[in-house]
């Protein structure tokens, strides 16, 4: 009945919104507004959300203060890590102010929340009193299936800065906007009040700014000069889209007063991010990495990064999502087509929806015809066995779209389904066929 009334009222119909901001009220208030006793740090944008959260928890965290997070790959309560299994980047009210709480009773100071423009303009966080609001980026061509256009995108991200000043205040916390420089839409957002201001930047003066980037293929150099302290940088994080996730963290450690003498060392030890970039590692002649980006903004950093870092092809396993705009998915094509040397379309999750349909949509952006140098293996299994299959020496092959996600939905059926599982399946297989 649930569903019933889902399909038959639009997501922006005022019932649904009315619902969903009723919901929070109600949540918050359940709960006793357990935000109102922890310093709440909102990472919003279209990409980089959460590596930047997870980097922000795990750089507090080892500074010695108990910090909570939640983000679409995880929930942290402490050293405590729970998968999110919920594949949603904000979580519903009655779930956020439930682990809030726990936060509280375990201690925590802090806690990092990743916050999507459908959260925003559902109110689905009504009663999380934010005190730290930061932008990462905010690219076109993204959520237009439930935005109407790329102006109304930006106004539903504003809210979260335009709010920030007159939100609830706790003692002694000011409120921090923390933006980049770099983005075209800065600024729009800078024109709201804060009680701080703080920038990030790889091109401009700002209050964390990077320079001396070396971009490797297992390692990363930076050199951030922040207002009274310069960092020399080395992590195991990739790409230049990993350096602004980098500046975003640190810039919200330092401008909350945090002390950053220890996050040389830390970030030389930093874990990685689950399904960002990860590379998985058999032994094999050539690299094999799984990465969630299937957003254009996204899909393109990481392709830009890889395509740098290989010296031999860069083969690319993709599917189109499910509930994307039929121009989103062209773009992703069109973004491949571009930078890879051999295209293995596939089928990633398309719900209710049609995998060829999905796939079509992809096709459009991709100009080559099948079999020149482009292929499509609607079994996402045998899609990544192919590509690995014709992988040689010194070549890369990126599996996209799922990244940390164990459960594949087609239709009504959910199958588990993990590509780095499935990826060291495939070649310790190889491996044994090689040695017999």
């Amino acid at each position: 009945m649930l569903n019933f009334f889902r399909n038959l009222i639009p997501e922006r119909h005022f019932l649904r919104l009315f619902y969903h901001k009723s919901q929070a009220i109600l949540a918050a208030i359940f709960y006793n507004f357990p935000s109102h006793k922890l310093k709440i740090i909102a990472v919003t944008g279209t990409a980089g959300k959460s590596t930047t959260v997870n980097l922000i928890h795990y750089l507090i965290q080892k500074s010695g203060k108990e910090c909570g997070s939640i983000s679409s790959i995880n929930f942290n309560i402490g050293d405590k890590l729970i998968f999110n299994d919920t594949l949603r980047t904000t979580l519903r009210p009655w779930k956020t102010q439930k682990l809030l709480r726990q936060m509280v009773k375990a201690g925590c100071e802090f806690c990092v929340i990743e916050v999507s423009s459908h959260a925003i303009d559902q109110n689905r966080l009504w009663g999380v009193a934010i005190d730290t609001a930061i932008l990462t980026n905010v690219t076109e061509n993204e959520h237009l299936d439930y935005h109407k256009n790329f102006a109304e995108y930006v106004r539903t991200k504003t809210r979260i800065f335009s709010e920030l000043n007159t939100s609830y205040r706790k003692s002694k916390v000011q409120k921090v906007a923390i933006l980049n420089r770099d983005d075209e839409n800065y600024e729009i957002f800078n024109d709201f009040t804060a009680d701080r201001k703080w920038s990030f930047s790889t091109k401009k003066p700002s209050d964390a700014m990077a320079s001396d980037i070396e971009l490797g293929t297992h390692k990363t150099k930076v050199r951030i000069k922040l207002p009274n302290y310069t960092l020399q940088i080395e992590t195991p994080l990739l790409g230049a889209h990993n350096v602004e996730n980098l500046l975003a963290a640190i810039s919200a450690v330092s401008a909350n007063g945090l002390p950053v003498v220890k996050v040389e060392q830390l970030m030389k030890d930093f874990p990685g991010v689950p399904g960002r970039l990860t590379p998985v590692n058999e032994g094999q002649n050539f690299s094999v990495v799984v990465d969630f980006s299937y957003k254009p903004s996204a899909l393109s950093a990481v392709l830009e990064t890889l395509k740098k870092m290989t010296k031999g092809r860069l083969i690319v396993v993709f599917g189109g999502t499910g509930s994307r705009t039929d121009e989103n998915l062209k773009a992703c094509g069109n973004i491949i087509d571009t930078f890879a040397d051999e295209v293995v379309l596939t089928t990633d999750d398309p719900g209710d929806d049609s995998p060829k349909a999905l796939a079509a949509s992809v096709k459009k952006g991709i100009n080559r015809q099948e079999g020149d140098h482009f292929f499509e293996i609607e079994d996402r299994y045998e899609a990544i066995r192919y590509a690995i299959y014709v992988a040689e020496k010194n070549d890369t092959v990126l599996i996209a779209g799922r990244g940390h996600e164990t459960i594949q939905t087609i239709g009504k059926q959910k199958i588990p389904f993990d590509d780095i599982k499935v990826a060291k399946e495939i070649l310790q297989f190889a491996k044994k066929e090689v040695l017999v």
